[in-house]
């Protein structure tokens, strides 16, 4: 049995990310993962999907998906800002405007826009850097 078209996506996502070799361990949504004390990582979140719309006017026509991705950068409070920032513009550059990539051999994952860096999130004793990143699939 393959997958349906969300678990698809969420792998792709996450596969993508994991490909990118970005240097640093990767915490995957609802996994176990234990942070090591002063060690930076990745915290890939759970996605945020939209529903699911028609994209013509018959009900053979094809859906589009949209939603977020979101990966926090986290990096010990007392390093300071730039070393998470650094890390989420390595999240962000990996996921730009543009990126095409296939999920599950068949739906077309495309971001949309340029992704978002939020303003740091103080999640003592770890400092957060949030990015968005905006998608949409279609078959």
């Amino acid at each position: 049995m393959s997958d349906g078209p969300e678990t698809s996506i969420q792998l792709a996502f996450c596969a993508f990310l994991q490909a990118g070799n970005l240097g640093f361990p990767i915490a995957w949504p609802f996994t176990v993962f234990s942070p090591i004390s002063g060690v930076a990582f990745f915290d890939a979140r759970g996605m945020l999907r939209a529903a699911p719309r028609g994209i013509g006017l018959a009900f053979t026509d094809s859906m589009l998906r949209t939603g977020i991705f979101q990966v926090d950068s986290v990096t010990p409070t007392d390093q300071g800002e730039a070393p998470g920032l650094r890390m989420a513009e390595l999240v962000a550059v990996l996921f730009d405007q543009g990126t095409f990539f296939v999920a599950g051999n068949r739906w077309k994952v495309r971001i949309n826009q340029v992704p978002k860096i939020a303003p740091a999130v103080m999640d003592a004793p770890w400092l957060r850097f949030p990015v968005s990143i905006l998608y949409s699939v279609s078959t």
